[in-house]
């Protein structure tokens, strides 16, 4: 697949923990597929959920290290890190008591993600609560918070607090429908997004391919700086606790068609009128 290398922040390759893969097998087997693909670091992003506790917390740690272990056997040139994909809910502080719960344990970036349906009060505090103890959250795919799609202010909100935005790879190839890929594009047009991942699951769908897939499409819409940033650059940062670069944000990629004739009428208006 070429020469260009991947780090991705968000997957689902621990077997037994979630939706995930479902035994050692399926985790190889998708580290095979990203080893194919020249992935070099590999993020494991498992659900943490209102459920989570102790007993997961040991169990995860466990298959991790099985994973990684067969890994190392198979001498399969992929670094592999431990994190989670938090639920937002009344219990997530209290999962930084855990290891995965930053990327490797770096005590500063943290991905979580939201309800699918509905958007949840508190999100913006928890941003700020987050924040003043100098952690960074990343929000996982807000493209698929369909909810979000006219409320694009909010969720610019959030990123003026100090949220990132992690866009999924299927939502750019259309996996999720038109009006998911056309917010995806919204988002990274307009320089709100600063990570592109897989969030894969398996080998055959929701695999890896999907971001070798997302760079090439994206290869049309935005430089190769901003590429590099949101497919190698950043996702090392992240994991690495550095500085994760923002873009400048682009208003007109921010407005509704209806906004941007509003702005085009007032700016002829203003050119036209004394």
């Amino acid at each position: 697949m070429g020469k260009t290398q991947f780090i991705d922040i968000h997957s689902h390759f621990v077997f037994g923990v979630d939706d995930g893969a479902y035994d050692l097998n399926a985790s190889m087997a998708m580290l095979e597929q990203a080893a194919s693909l020249n992935f070099k670091i590999l993020l494991a992003t498992p659900h943490a959920t209102e459920l989570t506790d102790d007993e997961f917390n040991l169990q995860l740690l466990n298959h991790f290290k099985q994973v990684k272990e067969a890994a190392q056997k198979e001498k399969l040139h992929v670094e592999l890190f431990l994190a989670a994909e938090m639920f937002f809910s009344h219990r997530i502080f209290d999962w930084f008591s855990y290891s995965w719960s930053t990327f490797n344990n770096n005590g500063k970036y943290f991905l979580f993600e939201l309800p699918l349906f509905d958007l949840p009060e508190g999100v913006g505090e928890f941003i700020f609560q987050a924040r003043l103890k100098g952690l960074v959250p990343i929000l996982a795919h807000p493209e698929r918070y369909r909810y979000l799609h006219d409320k694009i202010d909010k969720l610019l909100t959030f990123v003026q607090q100090g949220c990132l935005i992690q866009i999924n790879a299927g939502s750019i190839v259309g996996q999720f429908g038109s009006s998911v890929q056309s917010f995806a594009f919204k988002l990274i047009k307009s320089g709100m997004a600063h990570f592109v991942a897989s969030d894969a699951h398996e080998t055959e769908s929701r695999s890896y391919l999907t971001l070798v897939q997302a760079r090439e499409k994206l290869a049309s819409i935005v430089d190769e700086i901003a590429l590099h940033r949101l497919f190698w650059q950043n996702p090392l940062n992240a994991i690495q606790a550095a500085e994760v670069h923002s873009f400048d944000l682009v208003e007109e990629h921010l407005m509704s068609k209806p906004d941007k004739w509003k702005k085009l009428f007032k700016n002829l208006k203003n050119r036209l009128l004394p």
